[in-house]
């Protein structure tokens, strides 16, 4: 009987001992993923997304207005450029007239005065020549403006899909992280799961020696 007694005392404390680790153990901080710090919240995530879409938008808008307004300004310089063109072949027809007419001319006192009205289209022609190489130069000014507001436009929209794919990218790493979390948790869960039933049994176990025991003692 004796024997019996020592038996349970031995298998008592050998319980105890068990479930004491057991229970330390499970005191002890869970193993917690790496990277958790950098986490962000998805409503955060989403609104650094609207303000980024936000702000490349209106650069985008900008520059389209720009080159709206660069439009307007080549369509304007090219009705002025077609007006400096006929206007110079008409300034060409009447020096060609004038001389014609000089030449039919034996009168000195005529010629004189077409030399001077010849002198004064042609003085008329070369400033109308000269403007209209102005405008030549002012409408390839604005045609490469137009280009390199393209080239901006561009520009900003790849650097606001890099920005967006930033986000994106950071987004399903998060969602990686949070995979690996939720395994973690599972893993945890389910030792524990597993230590509980050990240690049910095993009281289970050593309540029924205890008793039978006693009960026989």
């Amino acid at each position: 009987m004796q024997l019996k007694l020592n038996l349970t005392i031995f298998i008592l404390g050998l319980f105890a001992g068990i479930a004491g680790s057991i229970f330390l153990n499970g005191k002890q901080s869970p193993q917690k993923p790496v990277y958790t710090a950098t986490l962000s919240s998805p409503a955060d995530i989403k609104n650094t997304s609207v303000v980024v879409e936000a702000h490349f938008q209106s650069k985008v808008d900008s520059l389209v207005q720009t080159n709206m307004d660069l439009a307007h300004k080549a369509g304007n310089t090219k009705s002025e450029l077609q007006k400096a063109k006929q206007d110079n072949k008409v300034l060409l027809e009447l020096v060609d007239t004038l001389i014609a007419h000089a030449d039919h001319s034996s009168d000195t006192a005529v010629k004189l005065a077409a030399c001077d009205s010849i002198n004064a289209t042609v003085q008329g022609l070369i400033a109308a020549s000269n403007e209209t190489d102005s405008l030549y130069d002012n409408l390839t000014a604005t045609l490469q403006a137009q280009v390199n507001n393209k080239d901006s436009t561009i520009g900003v929209q790849q650097e606001q899909y890099n920005c967006l794919k930033l986000s994106f990218d950071k987004s399903l790493a998060q969602q990686d992280i949070l995979s690996g979390q939720t395994l973690l948790y599972e893993k945890q869960l389910k030792n524990f799961k597993v230590k509980n039933k050990l240690l049910s049994a095993g009281l289970f176990i050593v309540t029924g020696i205890a008793t039978y025991s006693l009960l026989h003692h």
